[in-house]
C-alpha cells in the first residue's frame, strides 16, 4: 500500500514538474541568438518565468491566509445563527486575496525592466488556473482537503495544485501579452 502512495506522489510530482518545465520552454523565443530586440515580443527568459510561477504561488499562499483574516473581520459581528453563510464569506474572501496577491506578483516580476504586460489578461490566467485547478481537484482528489490526519501527502499535493496552477496561468497570460515599454 505505502510503495503505491509513493509511486502515486513521485508521479504527481513529476507532472507538476513537467508542468512548470512546459511552461518555461513554451515562453522562450526559438531563435539562435537571445539578443534583445527594439522591435516585436521580448525574448523571455526562463529563470524569469520561474520566478513568476514560483512567486506567485507562495504569494497566493499568503494572500488566502490574509484575505481570511480580513474576512474573519468583517463577519465577525455576525450572529452564531449565520455560522455558515460566515464561513462562506470568509472562505470567498481569502479566495480573492489569493487571487489578487499571485495575479500582482506575476504582473510586478514579469513587469519589471523595460517590458510590460496586460494586468487584466494576467487576472484572466490567474482565474483560468483557479478554475483548472478546481476541476483537478475534483477529478484526482476526490474533493477539496480531507480532514483526517491519515492523508497528510494528500493534503499538501492538493494544497499545491491549488496554489500553483493559478500562478502558472496567471504566468502564461502575462507573457502572452508581453510588449516592450514604450
Amino acid at each position: 500500500m505505502n510503495a503505491r502512495i509513493t509511486l502515486r506522489v513521485t508521479a504527481r510530482l513529476a507532472l507538476l514538474l513537467a508542468l512548470v518545465a512546459g511552461v518555461a520552454r513554451a515562453q522562450v523565443g526559438v531563435g539562435p541568438s537571445l539578443v534583445v530586440s527594439a522591435e516585436g515580443t521580448p525574448v523571455l527568459r526562463p529563470e524569469r518565468v520561474a520566478a513568476e510561477v514560483v512567486g506567485g504561488t507562495y504569494a497566493g499562499v499568503a494572500g488566502y491566509f490574509v484575505g481570511r483574516g480580513i474576512g474573519t473581520i468583517a463577519t465577525s459581528m455576525m450572529s452564531a445563527e449565520q455560522e455558515s453563510a460566515r464561513d462562506r464569506i470568509v472562505d470567498g474572501v481569502g479566495w480573492v486575496g489569493a487571487a489578487f496577491a499571485i495575479g500582482g506578483t506575476v504582473y510586478a516580476i514579469g513587469d519589471m525592466g523595460s517590458e510590460t504586460g496586460s494586468f487584466r489578461s494576467t487576472m484572466g490566467g490567474v482565474a483560468a488556473g483557479a478554475a483548472t485547478s478546481l476541476v483537478l481537484s475534483r477529478l484526482v482528489f476526490r474533493g477539496r482537503i480531507p480532514t483526517d490526519r491519515a492523508s497528510a501527502t494528500r493534503k499538501w499535493w492538493v494544497a499545491t495544485l491549488e496554489c500553483s496552477l493559478p500562478a502558472i496561468g496567471g504566468t502564461i497570460a502575462f507573457n502572452a501579452s508581453r510588449k516592450w515599454q514604450r
